[in-house]
């Protein structure tokens, strides 16, 4: 799938994760490796190969099956400061989210409709998508999100993704074998799965006019984004759906993989997702990739499930505003597979003075590759 609809504005971030609440918590935790991973203790994890989570510190919200929607109410506020009753009445809100259920049904609502819910408390009243990709949910929705404002479905959207540390989850994944003792260690021979975060994060898209010297910069543009459903794994994804997902995003962008400064990876730290990977991103980019910076969000932030890919595109978005590369931190040691990548491992942001476009990759359960291209406007 490519939309080839043009590009669209970023003008507003929103965001709670383990790193904290709001924007400038999120580049200090990815800026230091510093986040918030206490016990679990509200579900018995006796036995789990984990007994830790990432949660989201000074958040007051809920702690029961209203928990992922209080986060995705907090980040959407913080992404429509500034915007009046006006300009919400027609805004779209799309919400990628792994667990549609966490969200009781109400009277004139379906169970499960976590942007509907949210957008009753937030006053937005154009159309409300809950998007449900597994781990790629937030990404899928950026994408999703796009079609609706480039086609003049919607004149704005809030979009991205939100999600809870449940007991179904973390315990599911465990049964899986997933879960990973020192959760995620992106890339590295230490790896052994992921570690589960609760968290939301989301973008305010808007029409993009770059000669319309009446409206602000925006914080930078989405170019193109590329969809596929294809792997031969119903757990791993496949190293052919990865790329051919960032070939239409590329394609949609009107771009050539010598045009992107950067690579966000999906970066869980599991063997199988980051071989994929890899692999994916020597057949794209070929004899270039060494020159490439490359990260993931996930050895600090951990896997924020339906959030994930909505925080890394913020992180993206971040990187070009800041013009430096964030460390993966816990890569350490590498593995000599990766030993071709220029993984960021600085002690902090790396500065990257010609950053221009980023890419960022998000998979999941099932095969779902995503891929977005992000520029400074």
């Amino acid at each position: 799938m490519s939309g080839a609809r043009g590009a669209l504005a970023v003008t507003a971030l929103g965001v709670c994760s383990p790193g904290g609440v709001g924007v400038t918590a999120l580049w200090e935790a990815l800026a230091t490796g510093r986040a918030h991973h206490p016990p679990i203790t509200e579900f018995d994890v006796e036995g789990a190969t984990l007994g830790a989570a990432g949660r989201v510190p000074g958040h007051s919200g809920a702690q029961d099956t209203w928990r992922a929607l209080d986060l995705a109410e907090s980040a959407v506020r913080e992404a429509l400061d500034g915007v009046d009753d006006t300009g919400r009445e027609r805004t779209a809100l799309v919400l990628g989210t792994t667990d549609p259920g966490l969200v009781p049904a109400e009277p004139g609502r379906l169970a499960g409709d976590l942007a509907a819910a949210c957008a009753e408390r937030t006053g937005l009243g154009g159309e409300a998508i809950t998007v449900a990709n597994a781990s790629a949910s937030g990404a899928a929705a950026i994408a999703v999100a796009r079609d609706l404002v480039a086609s003049g479905d919607a004149p704005a959207a809030v979009v991205g993704g939100a999600d809870a540390v449940t007991d179904m989850a973390f315990l599911g994944l465990n049964s899986l074998r997933t879960l990973g003792p020192e959760g995620c260690r992106p890339f590295s021979t230490r790896r052994r799965g992921i570690g589960l975060s609760e968290g939301a994060a989301v973008l305010r898209l808007e029409p993009y006019a770059p000669h319309d010297t009446d409206t602000a910069e925006p914080l930078a543009v989405l170019a193109g984004c590329g969809l596929t459903n294809a792997t031969g794994h119903l757990a791993a994804p496949g190293a052919d759906g990865i790329e051919q997902a960032v070939r239409l995003a590329l394609d949609d962008a009107g771009l050539g993989p010598e045009d992107v400064d950067l690579v966000n990876t999906h970066g869980p730290g599991t063997r199988r997702g980051d071989t994929a990977e890899v692999t994916a991103l020597r057949a794209v980019f070929g004899a270039r990739l060494p020159s490439i910076p490359v990260n993931s969000v996930k050895g600090v932030l951990w896997h924020l499930q339906g959030g994930a890919g909505a925080v890394e595109a913020l992180a993206c978005v971040l990187s070009l505003t800041h013009r430096a590369a964030t460390p993966t931190w816990g890569a350490e040691p590498v593995d000599p597979f990766c030993a071709d990548l220029d993984l960021v491992l600085d002690d902090g942001p790396r500065p990257v003075p010609k950053l221009r476009t980023a890419l960022s990759i998000s998979c999941g359960l099932g095969g779902m590759n995503t891929a977005l291209v992000l520029r400074r406007p």
